[in-house]
């Protein structure tokens, strides 16, 4: 699932109205919902906000995803 996706279900989970959270990320409205529903695509400036906004730190949303692609796990190498 790409960034933009799980932003967009993290809103829905929560219950929140994306006008409620654009505000809150200080992003113009049209352009939050472009952001979300991947028309546009998303920088790290406007990510660093939305994750603000949302109460969450930036490195929610990726998970161990990086450490997947990279095919390495989470363990330290001794």
């Amino acid at each position: 699932m790409k960034v933009h996706q799980r932003i967009k279900q993290h809103i829905e989970k929560q219950g929140l109205k994306m006008n409620f959270v654009a505000d809150k990320a200080g992003i113009n409205p049209k352009r939050f919902y472009r952001l979300v529903n991947g028309d546009s695509p998303l920088v790290v400036d406007e990510y660093e906000v939305i994750c603000k906004g949302l109460e969450v730190d930036m490195g929610y949303f990726f998970g161990n995803q990086f450490l997947e692609s990279k095919n390495l796990s989470g363990n330290k190498i001794a």
